[in-house]
């Protein structure tokens, strides 16, 4: 039996290949959202080839490969053949609720022959049930990779570790996990009873693994244990569709040792384009001040020639004033830039006992108790509507949120 030696692999999940990207904030043409999304559906491939390029011995995959059941046969092949490209290495997959397994779906072999394309390769372990199953990693007796599947897109409930599946006894033992960690905070985290399958921290390095590969949630995220040393993570999507998965994306490559020294978690890049959201308070300033103030939010914000990026004017600009005209020349520096306009007209402040007077009383107030952000941003928007109705001025309702 072999032993004492570490392992490395490459982790990466939640692709979501075939996503429409019709929504997510960046108002994408309907050319540009035909680029971005070969670009998303090329995730396994980029994936094949970082694992290749870092030494990893596999590849893991848990859960969220495609979007839905409606992804064309021609991404699923795309998706298999950078799967046999990296035989004969293995690929574990443990199927989520977007991409689950069951009859008649493409991880069914018998779809795949019913439909002429090719089977999964004989390098993928695919876990195809509900229960927690083991699984032997190829030429490697020390190490056993535990996993189960999805069946539907429900949102379940019930605790996946608790109790935990048994630890199998190999020195390495890695659980794929497909769920929501309840003290994650991206932006993406789901809350109340849209967690599916949720754990906590403690139940996951409670449940004695060497290392937990997690998927569902969209940004990379390491749980450690209460000596601070990480015992899992979320690699996050690794190509940003919207505002909700802005920042850089990763691919994890992970070292576990034989000797007990401490595991070696590294993000890797994984997509050379990097979505920004930007928000730049515009107020009084004129074409010229304006252009240069957003040319240093840019600048600050690490903006690049292939960035995806949506910018949003707030404060006061004259009414009729077009501010996002003035932005288009900014469109050739990057490849993709949205600019939304929230700028509002200033008023004249109302005298005390005017009926305009008392109603912004009023919403001031409303808005210093605000809970949070979005609440503001509701009382200052009930504020401008209201003024401007008060006043006879034309009613400008806020642009759509394409998110």
């Amino acid at each position: 039996m072999s032993s004492g030696r570490p392992l490395t692999f490459l982790q990466s999940s939640d692709w979501h290949l075939g996503s429409a990207l019709t929504g997510g904030g960046l108002s994408f043409t309907p050319e540009a959202r035909a680029v971005r999304r070969d670009e998303v559906d090329a995730a396994a491939e980029r994936a094949v080839a970082a694992a290749v390029s870092c030494g990893a011995e596999a590849l893991l995959v848990p859960g969220d490969l495609w979007d839905a059941e409606s992804v064309p046969p021609a991404t699923i092949h795309r998706l298999l053949e950078a799967f046999a490209s990296f035989a004969p290495r293995p690929v574990f997959v443990a199927p989520g609720n977007h991409d689950f397994a069951g009859p008649g779906g493409y991880y069914d072999p018998a779809l795949l022959s019913a439909l002429g394309m090719r089977s999964w390769p004989e390098n993928v372990f695919v876990f195809r049930g509900p229960d927690w199953a083991a699984a032997p990693f190829p030429g490697r007796d020390d190490v056993t990779v535990v996993g189960r599947a999805f069946l539907s897109s429900a949102v379940v409930v019930e605790r996946p570790l608790a109790p935990p599946p048994p630890r199998p006894p190999t020195p390495h033992a890695l659980l794929l996990l497909h769920g929501s960690l309840e003290s994650y905070a991206g932006a993406d985290s789901p809350r109340g009873t849209k967690r599916t399958a949720p754990f906590s921290a403690s139940e996951l390095t409670g449940a004695g693994f060497s290392w937990a590969a997690l998927g569902h949630h969209h940004h990379a995220h390491v749980v450690a244990d209460d000596e601070g040393r990480p015992r899992g993570a979320y690699a996050g999507c690794p190509t940003g569709r919207g505002l909700d998965e802005a920042g850089p994306r990763f691919f994890l490559r992970v070292t576990l040792p034989a000797d007990g020294s401490p595991i070696v978690v590294d993000r890797i890049l994984a997509d050379a384009r990097v979505v920004r959201d930007l928000a730049v308070d515009v107020s009084d300033l004129e074409a010229g001040p304006l252009a240069e103030k957003v040319e240093a939010a840019f600048r600050e914000a690490g903006v690049e020639a292939p960035d995806l990026v949506r910018v949003t004017l707030t404060g006061t600009q004259v009414f009729g004033a077009r501010p996002a005209d003035i932005l288009r020349p900014l469109a050739q520096r990057v490849k993709h830039l949205a600019v939304r306009d929230q700028t509002e007209p200033p008023a004249p402040e109302p005298g005390p006992r005017s009926a305009e007077g008392r109603f912004a009383s009023d919403l001031f107030a409303i808005r210093a108790a605000a809970a949070d952000d979005a609440e503001r941003r509701v009382a200052d928007l009930a504020l401008r509507l209201g003024r401007d109705a008060l006043l006879g001025r034309p009613i400008r309702p806020p642009e759509a949120e394409d998110r």
